[in-house]
């Protein structure tokens, strides 16, 4: 039985139109549960990634497109702090039936939210300055 919480959680992510029907556990997952969070969290997780720029690469908006992609990859995977910062943003929203998911398949889903994260950020550089 689904808790309020799960319930409502549910119902104020956004609806997405995915074709899933040759995917395996964690490709669903990905597409019925993350793509859902991190469109809903979108906002979030540009302010997130702005304040780290204005902190630690504030000329971050001199560099070309191409620079700051590459930042963005760089950051993601090396620096611990925002990536976990950004991955609990995503768990954090996760009912509790798609937390014991995500626990038993963690490494996975965790490659699986950097990825889209980064593709996120680099989608969206305009937003980020």
């Amino acid at each position: 039985m689904m808790s309020e919480r799960d319930i409502q959680l549910r119902s104020i992510r956004p609806g997405l139109d995915l074709h899933t029907e040759k995917s395996g556990e964690a490709e669903l997952f990905q597409s019925a549960t993350l793509r859902p969070i991190l469109k809903f969290q979108n906002g979030i997780i540009l302010a997130q990634f702005r304040k780290y720029i204005e902190k630690f690469k504030p000329q971050f908006n001199a560099y070309n497109q191409s620079a700051q992609k590459n930042y963005i990859e760089d950051v993601m995977k090396k620096d611990a702090r925002i990536k976990n910062s950004l991955i609990a943003c995503t768990v954090s929203m996760m009912t509790l039936e798609e937390y014991e998911f995500y626990c038993a398949n963690k490494n996975e889903l965790n490659k699986r939210i950097v990825a889209m994260v980064i593709e996120r950020l680099k989608d969206q550089l305009v937003m980020l300055y």
